[in-house]
């Protein structure tokens, strides 16, 4: 957890001759920054399902990487990203 942590919180580049510190988020280029990112988003995701009413639950729900492919009533959409 160390060795992660440091990995993601040293993270400089360099933009017009000026070397940045990057203080948010994971470093594009990384190659830790996709697992990190998916873990968090697998994480999200199951809390928001497990959370939401009846009524607003996806039929399916299926993600990879960036793309989500979801099966929910109309009435349910609104009422599921407000979660």
């Amino acid at each position: 957890m160390e060795r992660l942590e440091f990995i993601l919180t040293t993270t400089y580049f360099v933009f017009r001759d000026h070397i940045y510190c990057q203080k948010l988020g994971t470093a594009m280029g990384s190659p830790v920054s996709p697992m990190v990112a998916d873990i968090f988003m697998d994480f999200l995701e199951q809390s928001a399902i497990a959370s939401v009413p009846v009524e607003y639950k996806p039929k399916l729900w299926k993600r990879y990487v960036d793309d989500i492919l979801e099966i929910t009533k109309k009435h349910g959409v609104d009422g599921f990203l407000n979660i």
